[in-house]
């Protein structure tokens, strides 16, 4: 594996032990660590990075939804970046050493259905930083990835088709 994913719904299979063990893997290969955590993501500290909704974000910060407090929240879970997904409004990129940026939510802004666009985001998040893009770069492809799946009914995969189609149509639009 190139990346590690730990995607924790609170079932109790990522407990301590998997995570200590997991976090072992990942230093001995330099490979990076992601962190998807409804509930818990105050006990999985020092993963590469973490990709929270904005929801899951305010459980720990409060409703007080600031760059400032999620660039401590980063700081204070030892992550190297924090990606919190935003719906509509985008995705907010906080980074050790680096100013934070927001990214522009792509398509439209009434999504057809929300289901596994969280599963996206991280899954073309952890993709690209495999693949050695940085943080903001994989962080791009993965909102392109999950703007096109919210557009699709149900359960839904995006293709590479689909994702160079809207990267390029999005990068006329910025010239």
């Amino acid at each position: 594996a190139d990346a590690i994913i730990i995607s924790d719904y609170n079932y109790g299979v990522a407990d301590h032990t998997v995570y200590d063990l997991t976090r072992q893997i990942t230093r001995e290969r330099s490979i990076p660590l992601l962190i998807d955590s409804r509930f818990r993501l105050g006990d999985f500290p020092n993963a590469t990075t973490a990709t929270p909704n904005q929801d899951e974000v305010e459980q720990l910060i409060g409703k007080d939804f600031t760059v400032e407090k999620c660039a401590a929240l980063r700081e204070k879970l030892g992550f190297e970046s924090l990606l919190v997904t935003c719906g509509n409004q985008g995705m907010l990129l906080v980074e050790k050493n680096a100013e934070p940026k927001r990214i522009a939510a792509i398509g439209s802004a009434e999504p057809v259905d929300v289901t596994g666009a969280g599963d996206t985001v991280i899954a073309v998040y952890a993709l690209g930083l495999a693949s050695g893009l940085s943080f903001i770069e994989a962080a791009e492809i993965a909102n392109h990835a999950g703007g096109i799946v919210v557009m699709k009914k149900g359960t839904a995969s995006v293709s590479s088709a689909e994702l160079l189609e809207s990267i390029e149509a999005n990068a006329k639009l910025d010239t």
